[in-house]
């Protein structure tokens, strides 16, 4: 028969840490019999896996590389009944500690079986990290890795800790995917993949080269071996706006209205049908009448057209659709099981395969109207003899959409943010808004192929070998040619398709407005493939001591060429070209100490790195710089080879158990990471003079970070975990780029030197519960302080008296950049759930069981703002607030299962409140930005004189269905020369509010101020209202069916 006992009764169960297994876990405890006395030679046994041990003198044993998941433990020993452990958890690069009381055999008794559960506190974690499991991703409204990671204290989006995300390692399966032409990771792996992610944001171990912030691993699926399993997820929501208010196409909008208005359109904004008020708001313009009588000034009779006619064109010339009429989605699919006939004669061949598909429809239609991506990964395993395991692992993805770079540096449009932001305070904007080819259309195709070969030498001994390689392909150039065919007449006068297509050519619109030439300059055609090679071996020398080492070598086949390029305005053309092959290598060495409870966590690793080929020797100011001298820089300087570069960094951890409940850890390390490839490679020339603008220099040293982390965790009811954290980090070599001009300024450039510093300081709190059958969830605050400057200066000059004047304001420039801007962050997650038996039944269905809901909350403090007035005060920064950033996302669930096959319902709404939040990127220029900022009512300050007093923020808005009422401050009514009788003004002296009718003062009606007040009529909003307030409630339907 079965026996179950409680896990209290039977088990002693501790999951601890100790980063030694990258991408694997270890399990290991000791068997006792019911007196306490350690038992040897009993087998455990992980059926799932065909793993196992024997227990050794003492009773210990030890599991090496177990794969993360969730397995049964099986304990058989002759005397003593079999027992059963099941729900044991091993996550990436822990230790998971099983102790086993075995009960001798008696007449009837044949198995017992326990249930491990999880302590709260992982007693030996000698860092910062989280280990997240599919059953947690499952419940979050996210549909991407990202999301999950940028949900954790210490990080925003992919920016660990205040470093960004270039610093971070992002590996999967033990492969790293980097995409080496802007040290990116590639992250774009299918969620219903991942087994399990882990998190760390400091102390890794000596095994983690070229990462400097966070490291990210993921284990994905392993197929079945006699049975297949499978997900398929979709997510859909349907066409919307991606902003609040009328689109950019609307009568109402910025760039139409002067122009369709009866008020103005034909005798022009200035003519008196607009207020100076209204004016304001819109651009000037002169009317289509005064227009139409230039043209008829002119020589050339084909362009006459009549003033109605104009208008008929400039709405042509303006039909772009603003309307989003696709939808956002989500697809994301994976399978596994044994490979078909192939699985009898190769090991148990197993896969699983997984896809995904994204799609996010643009703000507004650029080149593209959307952001596409698409990714598909294949991991084929196979056990080749008793003890070796071979893994072959292949991925694909594409991404396509519109360049976010003019220059052809790597970059693709995806937010309403990224695209909004390139629509405010800048030339050109109503070209970029309603032409297609201001930028270009990109495509970036990744390509990763790798293996993994595991085997045990022994019980206590096995190595791992890996080998991958992946590519990043970049295609950006201009779309297709305009077809100059007239295809509509206005007038007698005809049109082609403008301002639709590329047009190289300088072209304008009826109003004037730029059509051709100056659009779609990017160029990129780089493909850059990372080969990767790495050999670890672990040994468990006692059950004291684990000792880890390893070798790694990694070559880089860099083939860069993007520039800018523009026919009919050359002087701003530029190319950046390298075919470069950087070497990189590594050794090191890292062990365990595990004795009485604490947990020590001791490596060293060297790194090597060469940038490959030669590099010039050169005096900064010389004239080979220059663009007489220029063509000929490789006869004129010197090149030698690059630098041979080596680091030693040390790394530590340490953790003390204090109680059964609560731990006190440490860690400390050295850390090092390439730069940017532009700051090894580049020589960039503006191809039309050829004079070099940009110079790298490949023998900077590699940028460091010194880090020290401190930490406590404490269990409450064994239930709930606190952790808090303090760290430090000391980042110094960064590079910096610093100008060099010459005595006459033929030589001018910038170069890669390692000036850039910064010190990052922080607090990070977290209060968690990751079990529970109603209640679950968490919530963190994170606190940091962020101060980054320079040494020497930006800039050098060969003059003497140049260089003094600018070595004095520099100085000064520094000295108020420097000061520290803390901006708090939290984020809550409230996970409702009930039981699966919960509630009345119909048959053997319970109606209310198996419903979620998962809700996000997050909240960030305002950041700072100096703000005098519209003018610059000595000594005054920062010395006014934004509002705090506040946003809730919620999903709701519903899992139904029969036979083995779930169904689970979803719907996830970002913005749930669809909380409306002022963006700057509305303002057409700067004059527009200080006509909102001198409308708020701020606090009284000293620092400026412009405000009427109150408690506004920066971030305050009128609603759009509140009229504008201007409210002006004057210092007294007397010097206002021509009052406006539609001003409410404030009179600093008296400190009332006044009005000005019928050609005399006297005071605002209280009822009518205090309604002004109150609706917030008197805040000046930004002139383009579709980019003010951004991302709406969006509302995702979904499906997910597993098997």
């Amino acid at each position: 028969m079965l026996v179950r006992f409680p896990n209290t009764l039977a088990l002693v169960f501790v999951l601890s840490v100790g980063n030694v297994f990258a991408q694997s876990g270890k399990v290991a405890g000791r068997v006792t019999d019911e007196s306490g006395a350690g038992l040897p030679g009993v087998n455990l046994f992980i059926p799932a896996t065909l793993q196992g041990a024997t227990s050794d003198l003492d009773g210990y044993y030890i599991i090496l590389n177990v794969s993360p998941g969730t397995y049964t433990i099986r304990s058989s020993f002759i005397g003593f009944a079999t027992q059963i452990v099941e729900g044991v958890r091993v996550n990436i690069e822990q230790t998971t500690t099983v102790n086993f009381q075995l009960v001798e055999d008696a007449v009837g008794l044949e198995e017992m079986i326990v249930t491990a559960e999880l302590p709260v506190v992982q007693a030996d974690v000698s860092n910062s990290q989280l280990n997240v499991s599919s059953d947690q991703i499952e419940a979050l409204p996210v549909s991407s890795i990202n999301s999950v990671v940028g949900l954790q204290a210490g990080i925003q989006g992919l920016s660990v800790r205040g470093s960004g995300s270039d610093e971070l390692s992002f590996m999967v399966n033990g492969l790293t995917l980097r995409d080496e032409r802007n040290n990116a990771p590639y992250t774009s792996i299918s969620l219903s993949s991942v087994e399990e992610l882990q998190v760390q944001t400091g102390g890794f171990n000596a095994e983690y080269g070229n990462v400097r912030s966070g490291v990210v691993n993921v284990v994905t699926k392993e197929g079945g071996r006699d049975r297949y399993s499978g997900n398929a997820i979709i997510r859909y929501s349907a066409p919307a706006q991606k902003h609040f208010g009328p689109r950019a196409d609307d009568p109402s909008s910025y760039w139409i209205r002067p122009f369709t208005d009866p008020d103005v359109a034909w005798a022009g904004t200035e003519a008196g049908g607009w207020d100076e008020f209204t004016q304001a708001q819109y651009p000037r313009f002169e009317g289509w009448i005064a227009i139409a009588e230039e043209r008829l000034k002119d020589d050339d009779p084909s362009n006459d057209m009549t003033p109605e006619a104009l208008q008929q064109a400039f709405l042509w010339q303006h039909r772009k659709a603003m309307e989003v009429v696709n939808p956002d989605y989500n697809i994301d699919v994976g399978l596994g099981g044994p490979v078909p006939y192939l699985n009898r004669y190769f090991g148990g061949l197993r896969f699983y395969a997984s896809a995904r598909a994204d799609q996010s429809m643009y703000l507004i239609p650029l080149n593209t109207d959307r952001y596409q991506e698409w990714s598909g990964h294949v991991k084929l395993t196979a056990d080749l003899r008793p003890g070796m395991k071979l893994t072959l692992e292949g991925l694909r993805g594409r991404i396509t959409g519109t360049s976010i770079s003019r220059a052809g540096q790597p970059g693709i449009f995806r937010s309403s943010f990224s695209i909004a932001g390139q629509l405010s305070r800048v030339s050109f904007i109503d070209s970029r808004i309603y032409s297609t080819d201001y930028w270009t259309p990109t495509e970036v195709n990744n390509f990763m192929g790798g293996l993994k070969l595991t085997h045990t030498l022994s019980s206590s001994t096995f190595y791992e070998i890996r080998v991958n390689a992946f590519r990043s392909k970049y295609d950006t150039n201009p779309g297709r040619l305009r077809d100059e065919t007239p295809v509509v007449t206005f007038g007698g006068v005809g049109f082609d398709e403008a301002p639709f297509g590329f047009q190289p050519r300088p072209t304008f619109g009826v109003d004037g407005m730029r059509t051709g030439v100056g659009m779609s300059n990017a160029r990129d055609t780089s493909i850059v493939t990372a080969y990767n090679i790495k050999v670890d071996l672990t040994s468990q020398l006692n059950r004291f001591l684990q000792i880890k080492t390893g070798v790694e070598y990694n070559l880089s086949d860099s083939k860069v060429n993007y520039g800018r390029f523009d026919a009919f305005l050359p002087s701003g053309n530029s190319h950046s070209q390298w075919d470069r092959a950087p070497v990189r290598g590594a050794a090191y060495t890292q062990g365990k100490l595990e004795f009485s409870g604490m947990i020590a966590n001791l490596g060293l690793r060297l790194d090597y790195f060469n940038a490959g080929g030669d590099w010039y020797d050169f005096d900064p100011f010389s004239a080979a710089f220059s663009a007489r001298f220029a063509p000929g820089i490789d006869t004129l300087l010197t090149q030698e080879p690059t630098r041979h570069i080596f680091t030693l960094s040390p790394r530590m951890g340490v953790s003390f158990p204090i109680t059964e409940y609560s731990k006190l850890y440490f860690n400390y390390g050295h850390f090092r990471s390439l730069p940017d490839p532009n700051n090894l490679f580049l020589l960039r020339e503006f191809t039309e003079t050829g004079q070099i603008s940009r110079v790298a220099d490949p023998n900077n040293p590699l940028p460091k970070t010194v880090a020290y982390e401190l930490g406590y965790e404490q269990s409450l009811f064994d239930q709930l975990l606190i952790r808090m954290a303090g760290y430090y980090k000391d980042v110094s070599l960064q590079p910096y780029l610093t100008q060099y001009i010459s005595r006459d300024g033929q030589v001018n450039y910038t170069i890669s030197e390692p000036n850039s510093f910064e010190d990052i300081r922080g607090f990070e709190f977290t209060l968690s519960r990751n079990r529970g059958r109603w209640v679950q969830g968490f919530v963190n605050y994170t606190y940091m302080v962020f101060t980054s400057g320079y040494f020497s200066l930006r800039r050098n000059f060969e003059n003497p008296t140049a260089q003094r004047e600018f070595a004095e304001s520099d100085a000064e420039r520094r000295r108020a950049s420097s000061r520290p801007l803390p901006r708090p962050y939290a984020r809550l997650n409230l996970d409702f759930l009930t039981p699966t038996d919960f509630g009345p039944r119909i048959g053997s269905y319970a109606i209310l069981g198996n419903w979620r809901i998962s809700l996000i909350g997050t909240w960030q403090q305002g950041s700072k703002y100096t703000w005098t007035g519209g003018g610059a005060v000595p000594g005054v920064i920062n010395n006014v607030s934004f509002r705090d950033y506040w946003n809730a996302n919620l999903r709701f669930t519903k899992n139904i299962t029969v036979a083995g096959r779930r169904a689970q319902f979803f719907v996830d709404i970002f913005n749930v409140l669809n909380t409306r939040r002022l963006s700057f990127n509305g303002f057409i220029d700067g004059n527009d930005q200080l006509s909102y900022l001198r409308s708020l009512h701020l606090p009284e300050s000293d620092d400026y004189q412009t405000n009427i007093p109150g408690n506004d923020k920066i971030g305050a808005y009128r609603k759009y269905s509140v009229p504008y009422q201007p409210m002006q401050r004057i210092p007294a009514r007397e010097s206002i020369t021509s009052p406006s009788e539609r001003v409410i003004y404030w009179e600093y002296d008296s400190r009332q509010y006044l009005v000005y009718r019928d050609g005399a003062w006297s005071p605002a009606d209280a009822e009518v101020v205090d309604k002004v007040i109150k609706d917030k009529a008197y805040i000046d909003m930004p002139n383009q209202s579709f980019l003010t307030f951004l991302d709406p409630r969006d509302i995702f339907w979904g499906i997910r069916l597993s098997f």
